[in-house]
């Protein structure tokens, strides 16, 4: 199966034939966007909760947390569940997974790079690019994956009690901490860093 598609361009009708795989690639990208529209659109609707970790922006922020999140939804798919029911379901796991080291092990390894403004996944530059090993949108994703996994451990340290929390002052909470109570939301813990070398 074929689908033709006839364009006018500069006064010449030109004829444009997609194959049934380019179909299906197509339809693919397409249900992925209306599905990111949709989580952007959820966390949107949670922003009012003032201890919520996550914001619509996130997403733009982090495209790794949108492909963590649509993988979910398609692990948690069930014909017999609402389209609704799942987004709540998938939403709701995002807010409780999210309080654990692994689900930072999780974005360290979906951490992409973009080069010439294309979101590319490293295993595959590594493997399709003489460039790789001297290339800066690598380098940049690698930084990007060290920080998530920074953060995987810092979440480990406070819920084993080896930060600065358990000295017992105030000033002494942990960038973990803050998070976890809500002080702080994803973006914050993930420029703690930055946050605490400007104070």
């Amino acid at each position: 199966m074929s689908l033709e598609i006839k364009r006018l361009i500069d006064r010449q009708i030109h004829t444009i034939t997609l194959t049934e795989e380019e179909l299906e690639q197509a339809y693919r990208i397409k249900e992925r966007r209306y599905l990111e529209e949709d989580f952007a659109n959820a966390l949107a609707d949670t922003a009012q909760n003032t201890d919520t970790r996550f914001h619509s922006s996130h997403l733009e922020e982090f495209p790794e947390l949108t492909d963590w999140l649509c993988e979910c939804f398609d692990h948690f798919y069930d014909a017999n569940i609402s389209h609704n029911d799942l987004m709540e379901l998938t939403v709701n796991h995002l807010h409780h997974a999210s309080r654990t080291p692994e689900f930072f092990t999780r974005l360290a390894l979906k951490a992409p790079a973009f080069c010439k403004g294309l979101e590319k996944q490293p295993q595959d530059c590594e493997k399709n690019c003489s460039r790789y090993y001297r290339c800066s949108d690598i380098t940049m994703a690698d930084e990007r994956s060290k920080r998530w996994e920074t953060l995987s451990s810092l979440l480990a340290m406070h819920i084993h009690g080896g930060c600065t929390c358990s000295e017992g002052s105030e000033e002494a909470q942990c960038p973990a901490a803050k998070y976890l109570h809500g002080e702080w939301d994803i973006s914050e813990f993930f420029h703690s860093e930055e946050r605490q070398e400007a104070v």
